[in-house]
């Protein structure tokens, strides 16, 4: 069981305070819960929209420089990240500084000043990083992948918002957004790190001012309606670049320490069937592997890969049959143990820094209302058997339910 404290405050706000005296670091991260599929169409991209913004100045940081400069002169690493069901920011630094680091991130958290002239400026940024996006084929494919499998829902909608919904955002949708979204009931902060404990009532008498609020809602998936079963974008690329989805357990589903084995022993390492067969026997990529992406209510299982022009057809005929072979037959014993061993092997890395058990700390509460026990979770992954594998495998690679996309010549 990690070692923490949790601590909910008057205002729904969740706080949690994680010792590590192990490391001479410390790490604060605040996560609220809202992102994409919290967003209306017309609004598509406001909450990554508004997670660059919150860098942009505050009350006693006034400018992007200010920020950036008191940060960095601390040595401190600093960033922000959204994502369908969440919104983060976080700042690592030495313990001594960190009384300056949650100056500043809170104050940037709290006080935000959403000058006209700085959206502007960051209208352009954004609209460049979509432009990046599209550029790499690789990336591209996953978005389009993700609008293919969840046809007019939110979870379909690109994070970054698309170009129409960029340029039209504006300073006064951006205050009303986060007036809703980021409330104490939204809001969990997490202090992990040398003498976290010791910031307890410094982080609590800042973050007592946010309004309690309600919980966000969200419009729940719809498996009634079905994906494309094929979409392709014609571009001059070398590579032809593939995703192939289906829908897999959600988030907390007891399903998802299957999903995990599975993931691992088909796609998720050098070992796996896929980059064995498809890479190192064939040489047809550079790049493949699966994944799984979980949420609330749904979740994905993805395989992707960038191939020979002419070796598509191929690449899927070896996919196909490695799934079959594993509904029909299940993974090998051995199979079975070295995936269990891997996931065990790279739990326990994930958790070697005041970052990752920051992040552990926040998404457990998040879905689970608790912080679950690492304990606990090893023995759910070692309960996994042969069969269960083989009942998953044939749960989630159901032709009728297969989005396919491709980016290539």
């Amino acid at each position: 069981m990690l070692n923490h404290r949790l601590k909910t405050l008057k205002n729904g706000l969740r706080l949690v305070s994680a010792p590590l005296n192990s490391t001479e670091a410390v790490t604060i991260l605040i996560s609220v819960g809202t992102g994409g599929r919290f967003e209306s169409s017309d609004q598509s991209g406001i909450s990554h929209f508004l997670e660059h913004l919150f860098f942009k100045g505050s009350k006693n940081y006034p400018d992007a420089f200010k920020i950036s400069s008191e940060l960095e002169s601390i040595g401190a690493n600093f960033n922000a990240f959204t994502g369908e069901e969440t919104t983060a920011f976080y700042v690592q630094s030495s313990a001594s500084d960190f009384p300056k680091a949650f100056d500043v991130i809170s104050d940037m958290f709290l006080n935000p000043i959403f000058d006209h002239e700085e959206l502007e400026r960051e209208r352009g940024v954004i609209l460049q990083e979509a432009n990046m996006y599209r550029d790499m084929p690789q990336t591209h494919v996953q978005n389009l992948n993700q609008e293919q499998l969840y046809p007019d829902q939110p979870l379909g909608m690109n994070l970054v918002g698309n170009t129409k919904t960029i340029k039209n955002i504006s300073v006064e949708q951006i205050k009303k957004y986060r007036e809703m979204q980021y409330s104490g009931k939204n809001t969990i902060v997490v202090i992990c790190g040398k003498n976290a404990q010791d910031y307890e009532s410094l982080v609590e008498k800042k973050f007592s001012s946010i309004k309690k609020g309600s919980k966000n809602t969200f419009v729940p998936y719809n498996d009634r309606i079905k994906p494309k079963e094929f979409v392709r974008e014609k571009r001059k690329v070398d590579q032809t670049h593939f995703v192939l989805s289906y829908p897999a357990p959600a988030k907390d589903d007891p399903k998802k320490y299957a999903l995990a084995v599975l993931n691992t022993l088909l796609g998720s390492g050098m070992s796996s069937r896929l980059f064995m067969q498809i890479r190192e026997k064939r040489g047809l990529a550079y790049y493949v592997r699966s994944g799984a992406a979980q949420f609330f209510d749904t979740g994905a299982f993805s395989i992707f890969a960038g191939v020979k022009k002419d070796k598509l057809d191929e690449t899927l005929d070896i996919i196909s049959r490695e799934i079959e072979d594993i509904k029909t037959n299940g993974p090998s014993a051995d199979e079975l143990e070295r995936a269990k061993g891997n996931l065990r092997g790279q739990l326990a890395l994930s958790l070697e820094e005041s970052f990752e058990i920051a992040s552990y700390i926040a998404d457990s509460l998040y879905y689970c209302d608790e912080v679950r026990d690492l304990n606990k979770t090893i023995e759910k992954l070692n309960k996994v058997t042969i069969s269960d594998v083989q009942a998953l495998t044939k749960e989630i690679f159901d032709p009728d339910k297969k989005a396919l996309t491709v980016i290539g010549n």
